[in-house]
């Protein structure tokens, strides 16, 4: 007799503070070359033009895919597009970020950063 198990894959949710420093906004510019609505966070990846003329690569991250659904927002992101956006660094450096605003070349801006009563930029 044989036994089937079944196991999902074990994550711990954290704390943005944790990997991300909320106490400092950050800022880049950049054309959007992807878009994943994947749980448990949104990420947008961007190429990023630096003074010397070289790309760099970044990555987002945001709210779960439902809650952008839910705001009529899971097709408002286009690829190619360029953002301007900001956001709470990564706490290793890395390029990587909490997203909180993203402008669209019409100017109109969007928040997607949750309110965190811990966080002082909320005050």
């Amino acid at each position: 007799m044989a036994a089937l198990s079944t196991t999902a894959p074990a994550t711990a949710h954290h704390a943005i503070q944790a990997e991300f420093d909320t106490n400092k906004t950050e800022e880049l510019t950049g054309e959007l070359t992807r878009f994943a609505m994947v749980n448990p966070h949104v990420r947008w990846f961007f190429d990023v033009k630096e003074p010397d003329g070289t790309i760099s690569k970044w990555e987002l991250s945001g709210a779960g895919p439902g809650v952008l659904r839910e705001l009529g927002m899971a097709r408002i992101f286009i690829i190619g597009d360029t953002y301007r956006a900001t956001f709470a660094p990564a706490r290793n450096g890395s390029k990587l970020g909490r997203v909180r605003t993203f402008t669209f070349k019409d100017g109109r801006e969007v928040t997607l950063y949750h309110k965190d009563p811990n966080n002082p930029l909320n005050q």
